[in-house]
């Protein structure tokens, strides 16, 4: 493609210089056609697939030019080298002014979260608008960081200081407003951490030390988001009233697994002691803000024991742990979270084509869903559930798996991720515990009875 338009360009300019002055083209000082303008011209004689399609190919030109019938008189060539030079001109006007092409490749939507942290940050109900605008600008910064060209180090200074505008000593106690009094001194040392993390990303900036940038800005978006965990300490919205006796998780929750492969093999990092170690931890935290009913569930059965000695199964993209026959459990509704929406949706899907996208998406590694019962796109197992290996191979144009919308995600795995990607089939949890958030779980006295 490129040869072609080098040869296309020039042809244009080698017939321009021999016109008389007052004739040639200005096409120096006109921006270049892009190279989604040209189609590769067959040096034959057909016309170009350009704009202007009754118009002979320079290649074409040249064929003729060289061919026994092209005449050989001085002044027939000139003639027909200027009419073939005013031709060239008008393609290359045509060119100019051509439309943008039309297949132009969907950017991964900056929407959508795509790290489990920045996921469970924005799942966390805004009750606290200050803090919320101090994470917008971090979040902003850290988005301005992307961008591969000249980083846009004024724009991440405006935002850094407009965060720290929140810090003055009359705004500073709004920062506090909504923390139950017995959290205020932990609040208040988060406050105090997350203002001197902030003089580092101004500095890091103002010096434009990208990665100091980003470590700090990652390290402020943390202190952020736990601040806000103290503000929000149960559910904004109302579970309705048929699914009222499932139990539910009003907050967060931690869990962790304790997993062996198949005979017993040593098959992991020990992060401790070092050296390779037969058991591995993977932890996960149940997000009770954008999946209450899916996260009560989960948390339940850990609490219960359910998934201890459990056999796990390695598919293509995930690790299942699938229910035993000797097991029977109440299915539960799909439920799924849409960003702009002020509580869960259940039982249906999102229209991801149509604009709609999960708080909790899918399309991150880790990620952690209940399994849908067969043949139903409506209610979910309530007991086998899958860890997603998400990858970019896998996605499509918006940078989304093709299931998107369709499983319920509550959880990521936040702990043992490396550990979760070396499972193999037959690999078994040996042991499980909830170390944080069991006090956020809501088992109501009305509900179906588990095994």
């Amino acid at each position: 493609m490129q040869k072609h338009c080098s040869h296309t360009l020039q042809s244009i300019n080698k017939l321009d210089m021999q016109l008389p002055l007052h004739q040639r083209a200005s096409t120096q000082s006109s921006k270049s056609p892009t190279a989604a303008h040209y189609k590769a011209c067959p040096g034959r004689r057909t016309s170009c697939k350009v704009s202007a399609p009754s118009l002979l190919c320079t290649a074409s030109l040249r064929q003729h030019q060289e061919s026994p019938s092209w005449p050989k008189s001085p002044a027939v060539s000139l003639s027909k080298t200027i009419a073939k030079g005013a031709a060239a001109l008008a393609l290359a006007a045509s060119l100019l002014s051509a439309p943008s092409a039309d297949a132009v490749l969907s950017a991964p939507n900056a929407r959508i979260a795509r790290t489990a942290d920045a996921a469970l940050r924005r799942s966390i109900p805004a009750i606290n608008e200050e803090v919320r605008d101090i994470q917008r600008n971090l979040e902003d910064t850290t988005y301005l960081l992307r961008i591969p060209q000249r980083k846009p180090y004024g724009s991440m200074a405006k935002d850094v200081s407009a965060a720290l505008s929140h810090f003055t000593p009359e705004e500073r106690p709004k920062l506090l407003e909504g923390v139950p009094e017995k959290d205020k001194p932990e609040a208040d040392y988060l406050v105090t951490s997350l203002y001197n993390t902030l003089k580092q990303v101004e500095l890091a900036v103002s010096t434009q030390q990208p990665d100091f940038v980003g470590v700090r800005a990652n390290a402020a978006l943390q202190l952020t988001a736990r601040l806000e965990l103290l503000q929000s300490p149960g559910l904004p919205f109302v579970i309705p009233k048929e699914y009222a006796n499932l139990p539910r998780l009003a907050g967060r929750s931690v869990v962790e697994f304790q997993v062996e492969q198949k005979d017993g093999e040593l098959a992991f990092v020990d992060p401790i002691k070092g050296g390779l170690t037969s058991t591995g931890i993977i932890q996960v935290t149940a997000d009770g803000y954008a999946a209450p009913i899916s996260a009560g569930n989960f948390v339940a059965n850990v609490l219960d024991g359910s998934y201890n000695g459990r056999v796990l199964e390695e598919g293509p993209v995930t690790i299942t742990v699938p229910t035993p026959p000797t097991i029977q459990h109440p299915p539960i509704p799909l439920e799924v979270f849409p960003i702009g929406e002020y509580a869960p949706l259940y039982r249906l899907p999102l229209d991801i084509q149509g604009g709609e996208l999960p708080v909790l998406p899918l399309s991150i590694p880790g990620s952690v869903s209940f399994a849908h019962i067969p043949d139903n796109d409506s209610y979910l197992s309530g007991d086998s559930f899958f860890m997603y290996r998400f990858s970019k191979q896998q996605a499509g144009l918006g940078g989304m798996a093709f299931d998107e919308g369709t499983f319920g995600v509550f959880g990521y795995v936040t702990k043992g991720l490396d550990v979760m990607y070396s499972l193999r089939d037959g690999a078994v949890i040996t042991n499980t515990k909830v170390l944080s958030g069991a006090d956020k779980l809501v088992r109501p006295a009305v509900q179906s009875s588990r095994p």
